[in-house]
Order: C-alpha cells, then structure tokens, then sequence
C-alpha cells in the first residue's frame, strides 16, 4: 500500500512540475530545463566535421539552446560584403596614379564602402577577399594599371598588395592589346584599416561608367 501511495506522489509531482529550474524557481515556460547561470559540460563527444556541415547549436533572444541548420547560421553572419560601381565615367589626367571613387554600391551590408572617397573601412578584423574591375572608355597607348592598396588605421603607411599594370599598344587606330585591367587578392585586415583602389596612366583617358556596373567596378568580402 505504501509503494502504491508513493508512485502517486511521484506520479503527480511530474504532472503538475514538469519543469527543471536551476538557480531559478521561474523557469521559462518554454523550455523543460531553465539554467540561470553558467553551464559546464564535464563530459561529452567530439563532433566530426560531417556534424559541423550538417547543424550547430546556439541560443536564441530569449537564452534557448537550439540547434539550426550550418546554412542558416552562415546565412545570417554579420560580415562585410560590398559592391561598388562606376556609374559615369572616371576621368584621369596624363601621369595620374589616383584613386577610384566607385560611385555607387549594389550594395554594402554594413556600411563599410564611402562613395564619395573611394575606400572600405574594415569594421571587423579578418580576412578579406579584394577585386576589382577596369575599362579605359576610348584608345589609348601607354602604360594602365589598376592596383589594390592597404592603408593603416592611422591613416599614415599604404601599401600595394596586388597589380595588373601593362602598356596598351594601339595599330593604326585599333586596340591590340585589351582595354581591361583586374585584380584580386586575399589580406589580412585589422579593425579600422582601409582598402582602396588606384588606377596609373601614362596618358589621359576616361574609365568606363555605367549604370549596370559590368565595365569598372569592385568586390569586397570578408571570408573569415
């Protein structure tokens, strides 16, 4: 009669407290186990990479533990992206070695890219992928070269980190050698420093500008 008597108790415990509070005696209504403090693990497996690929575990607002898709989570990171664009053409005076202000932005995920002066300003550190895009506008002969510069967050020491720099030869008015001029790289950023974008000639000339952005224009992503 007694075991009996003690099941029921048991029996009705669960039922009406179906919920676990550990330095609480509010759980979240939400959850069957509500922690108000810090979680240690003593024991536990190693997940393989293919576990990694497949869902990982993270807390939501509310503190909730859950596990969501990878996809999902590299989705929704807070990482730089941005595309900019010479919308009109980009004048350069004869010897110019200046920098490119692509004027408009297919987009720029955490306004990190200023239009107006042409450089990216790294929010975050990381590792970036950098590349960009020419087009002189007319005939030309002489040296053109489009290079990717880092500047310090001080704003005192920029350093060349990728050319493409040759001579355009011109024959008897026609373009022998291509109007376009590319570059990428991967570097290494620390918060505050700046990535820009130079253009040389040898002569005057104008960098192609349009309104749909496939003739001069550049890349930027933050990969890690």
């Amino acid at each position: 009669m007694r075991r009996s008597i003690l099941l029921l108790f048991l029996i009705t415990q669960y039922s009406v407290f179906p919920q676990v509070g550990i330095g609480t005696t509010d759980p979240h209504p939400d959850v069957m186990v509500d922690i108000n403090g810090a979680l240690r693990v003593r024991g536990y497996v190693e997940g393989s990479e293919n576990a990694a690929r497949d869902s990982i575990a993270v807390f939501d607002g509310r503190g909730v533990l859950e596990s969501i898709p990878t996809r999902m989570l590299l989705a929704n990171m807070d990482k730089s992206l941005v595309k900019a664009k010479l919308n009109s053409n980009f004048t350069i005076a004869l010897l110019s070695n200046v920098t490119i202000k692509f004027d408009s932005e297919d987009f720029d995920i955490k306004d990190e890219f200023d239009p107006s002066t042409g450089y990216f300003t790294a929010e975050y550190a990381g590792i970036y992928r950098v590349s960009a895009q020419i087009k002189s506008s007319s005939l030309s002969a002489g040296d053109l070269g489009l290079s990717i510069y880092k500047t310090n967050a001080a704003g005192t020491i920029d350093t060349k980190i990728a050319e493409e720099k040759f001579i355009n030869v011109s024959v008897l008015g026609i373009n022998v050698s291509p109007p376009v001029r590319s570059v990428s790289t991967l570097v290494q950023l620390q918060a505050g420093e700046k990535i820009s974008f130079k253009v040389y000639s040898a002569v005057g000339l104008s960098l192609s500008g349009t309104s749909s952005g496939y003739d001069s224009f550049c890349t930027i992503e933050q990969v890690r």
